[in-house]
């Protein structure tokens, strides 16, 4: 009798932890309405999970996708949450995107110091081809031309992208595996008697 009863406590604590985290995630979403919330680097191309492992919260560097269906210019810019540019096109090579009249004059003028520049990750995805990337440099004057050392598109993601899961996520994902294998264990348990 003891064990039904330290079973239901426990299950209990772990759909309180559920609960309680779910709830937690819930609250940050005051723009649920918005379409550049969640917007992950998933969808017609796959994620490089090996390539995603860390994303940097924090810019520079700064990453650009140019080719979705939405455009989200409201983002931080970091390989965690991309600007997203609205353009229609699969063929990386030959999508004319002007990025620094679409984002660098506007968003990030003036984000790098005088007489320096900044990393722009400018990605792509290329349909069935996959995810690729090129190099642009800012500068303080909103100008991000293509770095001519590194011109050619590259297969794969840049470093420092990736998925974001915010930690309710990962605790709540926690208390629903506890709770899958306390049922697991009762049901075995019942059936070995």
């Amino acid at each position: 009798m003891r064990s039904v009863v330290r079973i239901v406590a426990l299950l209990v604590a772990l759909v309180a932890l559920m609960v309680i985290t779910a709830a937690a995630y819930a609250d940050g979403c005051g723009t649920c309405n918005d379409p550049c919330v969640g917007i992950s680097l998933t969808g017609p191309c796959p994620d490089d999970l090996e390539a995603s492992k860390e994303c940097l919260l924090e810019t520079p560097p700064y990453y650009v996708v140019i080719n979705r269906k939405v455009e989200c210019t409201n983002r931080t810019g970091s390989g965690c949450a991309p600007f997203i540019l609205k353009h229609d096109c699969a063929d990386c090579a030959n999508c004319n995107v002007d990025v620094e009249k679409e984002l660098c004059k506007d968003e990030l003028l003036g984000k790098v110091p005088r007489d320096q520049t900044a990393v722009l990750y400018e990605m792509c995805c290329g349909g069935t081809a996959g995810w690729k990337f090129r190099i642009r440099l800012l500068d303080n004057a909103g100008n991000c031309p293509v770095d001519p050392n590194n011109k050619d598109w590259v297969a794969g993601l840049p470093p420092g992208t990736g998925i974001n899961l915010p930690a309710p996520v990962i605790v709540g994902g926690l208390a629903f595996l506890g709770v899958a294998f306390l049922g697991v264990g009762i049901v075995v348990r019942r059936r070995t008697r």
